[in-house]
């Protein structure tokens, strides 16, 4: 509604008469009664528009557009966009290579032995579990990725005898070269054992593993896994006791008690992560010799010193001393808070262009969950991000919906 200017003017004469408290009425006042009394008539359909306006319902507030998402940053030339391969005796190359390369996928961490299995066959250092095939299934996957832009990183789990047949844990058993808890027991992990990182055996044994499997794939690179003591406290077998005793030059009088919170407990920590390392040297170099320039990569857990002090594996000296090239941290958390909070702890220790950040694809109901972590792979300027597993994302369908370019 629009109020005349007359009206107006004449309530606001009516406003600054009334805030004017006890005036005076004199005879001008009268006179000026009678213009009064016919500017009240004047004033009347502008009092009533107020009480219109005091009565009308308020507006409800304007609400705000929301943001659009925010721009996801394009993948570097050099960035590592990875996936896990477990089960290297189920993988079909062909279809695997095929959803990789669709889904923007450039490399691939293949599982080729374990401490107790080759999953490539007619291995003549550890027992096949390949199975019968045609010719070398593994070569001609190899090949296929080649052709198709992926590169392929050889696995060693070097710890954990995975996919080992029985017979054969029983005979790592009975020489004494399974890793034991506190009980004098062999460390088990669904069903199968580890092995001791102190006897010389198994040493040997990994490291002719090595060298075959680099000298029979052209692999593009190779991954240590499970290079490490179990979670549980160990190893407290004969062998692992004469050789800290040996480094200490002195008996343990109560072993394990002693190492585990006695006088001796610092000691053996510092040995046993000696002794991984030493594993780390040899490993890489066995591999640079039998292959010049391979690229070098770990699994490693992401706390640096939980991983030093209940795993002896202490990756910021692997980077430091060359043995690696790049770790792979195993940041497996859906919690995008904590899944960033890791990713910045692993920083303090290690170059990001050094970093291939693991991340838990298992874990995942949504795909956008996933994306977010790779995204904030990217903003960090990480040297790229590795999806565990291919084996799980296939079992639920989970690559047709990826895009990683």
């Amino acid at each position: 509604m629009r109020i005349p200017r007359s009206t107006a003017i004449a309530g606001a004469h009516l406003v600054e008469r009334a805030s004017r408290p006890f005036a005076r009425v004199s005879g001008s006042d009268l006179r000026e009664g009678r213009s009064f009394h016919f500017s009240f008539h004047t004033l009347l359909p502008f009092l009533l528009c107020l009480g219109a306006l005091s009565c009308a319902r308020p507006r409800p507030p304007v609400k705000a557009r929301p943001l659009p998402p925010p721009v996801q940053p394009s993948p570097s030339a050099t960035e590592v966009r990875a996936v896990w391969v477990s089960d290297t005796t189920k993988l079909d190359w062909e279809t695997a290579t095929r959803e990789l390369q669709r889904a923007g996928f450039n490399t691939m961490y293949v599982n080729f032995a374990s401490a107790g299995a080759a999953l490539y066959p007619a291995s003549l250092v550890l027992p096949s579990v390949a199975g019968r095939t045609d010719g070398d299934p593994v070569a001609r996957g190899i090949e296929l990725a080649h052709r198709r832009g992926i590169a392929v990183q050889a696995k060693i789990v070097v710890m954990f005898a995975f996919r080992s047949p029985a017979e054969f844990q029983a005979k790592l058993v009975k020489t004494d070269r399974a890793m034991r808890g506190i009980d004098g027991k062999p460390i088990l992990q669904s069903g199968s054992v580890w092995i001791c990182p102190s006897h010389p055996a198994n040493r040997h044994a990994a490291l002719a593993a090595l060298a075959e499997l680099l000298h029979r794939y052209p692999v593009d690179g190779l991954q240590f896994d499970y290079l490490r003591y179990n979670e549980e406290p160990s190893c407290f077998c004969k062998h692992c006791r004469e050789s800290f005793e040996h480094a200490l030059g002195k008996p343990v009088r109560h072993w394990p008690a002693d190492v585990l919170n006695g006088e001796f407990t610092k000691r053996f920590n510092d040995w046993r992560q000696s002794v991984i390392n030493d594993w780390a040297r040899q490993l890489s170099a066995t591999a640079r010799q039998a292959r010049p320039g391979l690229k070098i990569t770990a699994a490693v857990f992401p706390a640096l010193e939980r991983a030093r002090e209940e795993k002896a594996q202490d990756w910021r000296l692997w980077l430091e001393r060359g043995y690696v090239d790049a770790i792979c941290p195993m940041n497996y958390t859906t919690n995008a808070h904590d899944f960033e909070e890791r990713c910045r702890g692993v920083l303090k220790y290690a170059p990001r262009d050094r970093v291939v950040m693991g991340v838990a694809e298992w874990k995942f109901q949504q795909l956008d969950e996933l994306n977010r972590q790779v995204a904030l792979c990217r903003q960090l300027g990480l040297a790229g991000f590795a999806l565990f597993s291919y084996d799980d994302a296939t079992v639920r369908h989970f690559l047709p919906a990826l895009d990683l370019h």
